[in-house]
Formats: structure tokens, C-alpha cells, sequence
């Protein structure tokens, strides 16, 4: 697995924050951009399977995701597209879009920045996760072992908390023992709450290593059978 690490560990010092796009929301573009990676889609099947994935916890409106598409035709990542070339026929009027390739090169900065929008670190890689497929192994490693990381350190920051609110005295003073009660159980509610997303994080990178190991074994086999 040497290998394997090696690639991960080089394609991080590699990557570089995903240039800014003013007006742009990361985590909208990445939405419609991962979803046409996939299929031309219909405007409002964008919409809708868009709010399934980041429902419902946040909704998008209708009217906003009409502004990112608009945006994305401008920038001339996506392009309308011949209502024939979807998968998923539709009764309703409605525009269907397909990614360009200048749209692919934008979806695979937005996959491997890390750095550009930390308060939405956990969002933006739930959405990752659907599309790891579109990455090679090495970036998905990557990305997973970037998220593992953010798991154990907010882990470890609500474990600090957890302790102070059980020890400091001021704390144990001056709070009433209803607003302590309260505080510590939120926060052991986080704690629980990150460690099932840790162990989400785990089993994906138990996944992405063995698609790895797979790629890592084809590499000799595919040179055997084609001797230069």
C-alpha cells in the first residue's frame, strides 16, 4: 500500500485552492455540476434531485438554482442540451443542460479543494461522497483521508469541551444546573453525531483502498499484456 499513500500523499501538496468565482455558491455549482457529470438533466429534475441531496437540512429554492445555471451558462461550463439526450423523459417544459469539458475541469477543482470554504467543510463533502467515481483512486484517497482528519480533530475539540464542562469550576459556579445540563448534553449529542460520520468517513476509506489495490494490480497485468 505503499504505492497507493505515495499517490495521496502527492496529489495533496499538488492541489490548490479552487479559484474564486464571485456570485458563485461552491456548494450549489458543485451540486449542478456532479449531477451533469452523470446526465443531461431538465432544469427542474436538477432542482429537485439537488434538494433531496441537501435536504432537509437546507433547502434550495427554485429561484437560486435558477441563478446558478444561468451563471454556469455564462461562464460556459454547462450548455443547453437536445431534450432527446436525457435519460429521464419529462412532460413538463423545461430546458436540459449538459456539462462542458471546461465544466469537468471546474468539477474537479471543486472536488479537491479542501481549503476555500472551511465552515462548509461537512456539506460540501456529503455531496463529494455521491461522486467519488468521477476522481482516480489516489484523489479519492485523498479526499477521504483530508475528511477523516476534520472527523477526529472536531472529535477532539468536543471531547475538551465535554471535560471542561464536567471540571471548570467558574462554569460549575456560575451556570444554572438546568444550562449545564443542557450544554453537556448538546455536546455529547455532537460527539455522538461525529462518531457515526467517523465511521462513515472509515468505511469509505476501507472502499476507496480496495478500489486502489484493484487499480494497483491492473497497472502490471495491462503492461504484461502490452510489452513495448
Amino acid at each position: 500500500m505503499n504505492r497507493c499513500f505515495r499517490k495521496a500523499v502527492l496529489i495533496k501538496l499538488l492541489v490548490l485552492p479552487a479559484s474564486a468565482h464571485p456570485g458563485r455558491h461552491p456548494m450549489y455549482e458543485l451540486l449542478v455540476l456532479a449531477l451533469l457529470m452523470h446526465w443531461p438533466l431538465h432544469a427542474y429534475r436538477i432542482v429537485k434531485i439537488a434538494g433531496e441531496i441537501v435536504g432537509p437540512e437546507e433547502q434550495i429554492s427554485t429561484g437560486t438554482l435558477s441563478t446558478v445555471l444561468s451563471q454556469l451558462v455564462k461562464a460556459q461550463l454547462i450548455i443547453p442540451a437536445d431534450p432527446t439526450e436525457t435519460p429521464f423523459p419529462s412532460d413538463r417544459p423545461s430546458r436540459v443542460y449538459a456539462i462542458t469539458q471546461a465544466g469537468r475541469d471546474r468539477f474537479g477543482e471543486l472536488m479537491l479543494d479542501v481549503s476555500s470554504h472551511p465552515g462548509t467543510v461537512r456539506r460540501l463533502f456529503h455531496i463529494k461522497a455521491l461522486h467519488l467515481e468521477w476522481l482516480p483512486p489516489a484523489s479519492q484517497l485523498f479526499l477521504v483521508e483530508y475528511y477523516l482528519s476534520y472527523c477526529r480533530k472536531f472529535l477532539s475539540t468536543k471531547h475538551v469541551d465535554a471535560r471542561d464542562m464536567g471540571e471548570h469550576r467558574l462554569k460549575q459556579e456560575h451556570m444554572s444546573p438546568a444550562f449545564h445540563e443542557a450544554a453537556t448534553a448538546l455536546i455529547h449529542l455532537k460527539i455522538d453525531q461525529w462518531q457515526l460520520e467517523l465511521a462513515w468517513a472509515l468505511s469509505l476509506r476501507e472502499q476507496v483502498i480496495a478500489r486502489l489495490k484493484l487499480s494497483d494490480e491492473a497497472e502490471p497485468a495491462a503492461a504484461t499484456e502490452n510489452p513495448t
